[in-house]
C-alpha cells in the first residue's frame, strides 16, 4: 500500500489544539472548623467527692531553677533574672546568691566578652510539714481544654539593663559556670495549686497533670493525692473513672534548699530588651 508523503505529514504533524499546556491553577484552601472539645471531660451523672485526705510530711523534693545571669568579661556574675523557679519564695534569694558565683566568661572571636547566659540549677530539699487548704473539685469544662498557668516574667533591675552585653549571635562560646552554689534557708511559703486529677472507679487517684504549682513541689502533690479517698464518679448508677480539676492552696514548711548541679543551657538565650516586662509591651 502506498501513502503519499503529504498525507503522512498531515497525520504526524501536531495540530495547535492538540498541544499540551502546563497551567498552574491555584485552588482555594478550605477552612476547617474544629469543635472546642476538652478530651478530659466526660458525661458524668455524679462527680467524685472527696471523703478523706492527709497532709504529707517529710517529703524529699527536687527541681530545677532556670536563671538568666549577667557575666562580665572577667567571669564575675553581676546579677541575674529568674525565669523558672521550682519552689516558692526563691526570687530574691537567687538574685543574692548569684552574685557570688564564678564563671568562665563567654568569648567572641577568642576575646572574653560580657554576656547573658541561661543556667539550669538543680536544687533539692525537703517539705517538713504542709497544710493544704480544703480542695475544690470540679468537672472539666467540656468546651474548654485546660491550660497551664505561666507565672509573669521578672524584669531585670535597671543597672543590669544598662550594662553592655554581647549578642548571643556574636558569641563563639557561652559563659560556663565554674562555681555556682545557690542555697536558701528553710522557711514557710504559700502557693497556689491546680491540677487535673484522674479518679478511678475505686475512688483513688492514679495520675495527674499540673496546671499551676512550682515544679519542685510535684513530689509533694503526688504524695498528697496518694492519701485521697473519694466517692467515685457515677454514670448510669455505676462507678466510673473520671477527671476532675483540683484547685487549692498549700502552706509548706521547707528545709534548706541546696544546689546539686548547674549547667549552661546552650539552646536558650536571653535578651533583656526583648522581654515583655522589660520593654513594657
Amino acid at each position: 500500500m502506498l501513502v503519499s508523503p503529504s498525507t503522512a505529514a498531515q497525520h504526524t504533524a501536531t495540530r495547535a489544539w492538540q498541544q499540551r499546556l502546563q497551567v498552574d491553577v491555584p485552588l482555594a484552601v478550605p477552612l476547617v472548623e474544629l469543635a472546642a472539645i476538652n478530651p478530659f471531660a466526660q458525661p458524668i451523672d455524679e462527680p467524685p467527692r472527696l471523703l478523706a485526705s492527709a497532709a504529707p510530711r517529710k517529703v524529699d523534693v527536687s527541681g530545677a531553677a532556670v536563671v538568666a545571669a549577667y557575666v562580665d568579661a572577667r567571669g564575675e556574675c553581676l546579677g541575674g533574672v529568674p525565669l523558672e523557679l521550682p519552689f516558692p519564695g526563691l526570687t530574691a534569694r537567687l538574685a543574692e546568691e548569684l552574685a557570688s558565683s564564678r564563671f568562665e566568661p563567654a568569648r567572641a572571636a577568642g576575646t572574653a566578652a560580657p554576656s547573658w547566659v541561661v543556667l539550669e540549677v538543680a536544687m533539692a530539699g525537703r517539705v517538713k510539714e504542709s497544710a493544704p487548704a480544703a480542695p475544690q473539685l470540679e468537672l472539666p469544662d467540656p468546651t474548654r481544654p485546660p491550660t497551664p498557668h505561666h507565672p509573669e516574667r521578672v524584669s531585670p533591675p535597671g543597672d543590669l539593663l544598662r550594662l553592655p552585653a554581647t549578642p548571643a549571635s556574636e558569641l563563639t562560646t557561652l559563659a560556663v559556670p565554674r562555681r555556682v552554689k545557690l542555697a536558701a534557708p528553710g522557711g514557710d511559703a504559700e502557693t497556689a495549686a491546680r491540677a487535673l486529677v484522674h479518679v478511678t472507679s475505686a475512688g483513688r487517684c492514679d495520675r495527674f497533670v499540673i496546671l499551676e504549682l512550682p515544679s519542685g513541689l510535684s513530689q509533694w502533690l503526688s504524695a498528697y493525692l496518694a492519701t485521697w479517698q473519694l466517692e467515685p464518679a457515677r454514670r448510669g448508677g455505676a462507678a466510673v473513672d473520671a477527671w476532675v480539676v483540683y484547685t487549692g492552696r498549700v502552706l509548706v514548711s521547707l528545709s534548706g534548699l541546696e544546689t546539686t548541679s548547674a549547667r549552661t543551657l546552650a539552646d536558650r538565650s536571653y535578651d533583656p530588651l526583648a522581654e515583655p516586662d522589660a520593654t513594657g509591651e
